[in-house]
């Protein structure tokens, strides 16, 4: 009778600390599921990109959002280390010059190590590597896959069609096939290389493996072509 008793004090003193684990695992799975909705929701709507708080003046993100957002940061630096490896392997460079002292590349574009006279980043999600090596810098935060407005990629275009007589430009997303591809072709036409911006996708297309444009993108692009001809 005693060592039942025991054995049931045992367990019952023993249920909370048992227990604790598995409620902290779930705390942390919510959160992680939470957070991961928000940032759906935001993706959806095109809204939100200032929740990450990267700062437009130096393109850093900062280390609050790093800990407060870390179940999308994680798993995005962690994949985008992985593409870009793997891209490497492939023959994909970090940036490709796609015409002429127009670079188009992706976060790790930093490492040629080359210099600037402008810089625009897409990437809501990733510090600025290249803001030390370039005379003029733009942020136009967007979530992966999303175009800025035709807005956006009108002050994109004159920044850039502006700085490329004093050098080089580099206009760039997270892995340098999408939304950069979408901006640097608005600069491009800006600049007078190409009449169109379909033309002048049809030019780069080869200069760079992977490069596309989805159909929020193209619809962007006419859109800007219409507004700012």
């Amino acid at each position: 009778m005693s060592a039942v008793c025991a054995t049931g004090a045992l367990t019952s003193d023993s249920s909370p600390s048992v227990w604790v684990p598995y409620t902290l695992w779930a705390v942390f799975l919510w959160y992680c599921a939470s957070v991961h909705l928000l940032i759906t929701v935001c993706f959806v709507t095109r809204r939100g990109m200032w929740l990450i708080g990267k700062s437009p003046r130096t393109g850093q993100v900062p280390w609050w959002s790093l800990l407060v957002w870390f179940p999308f940061h994680l798993p995005t630096h962690l994949y985008t280390a992985v593409h870009t490896a793997m891209s490497k392997r492939a023959g994909v460079p970090v940036a490709s010059e796609v015409v002429p002292g127009w670079w188009l590349g992706g976060r790790y574009g930093a490492e040629l190590g080359r210099t600037y006279a402008a810089v625009v980043d897409l990437t809501v999600e990733f510090s600025e590597g290249c803001r030390d090596r370039t005379a003029e810098y733009l942020l136009l935060a967007c979530w992966d896959g999303v175009p800025p407005d035709p807005a956006g990629l009108e002050d994109a275009a004159q920044l850039c069609a502006r700085c490329r007589h004093r050098g080089d430009v580099m206009v760039h997303c997270a892995h340098g096939r999408g939304r950069s591809t979408c901006v640097i072709l608005a600069c491009l036409v800006r600049a007078g290389v190409f009449s169109n911006w379909r033309e002048a996708f049809e030019k780069i297309k080869p200069m760079r493996k992977g490069i596309k444009l989805n159909s929020k993108m193209r619809h962007a692009l006419d859109e800007w072509q219409k507004r700012y001809p």
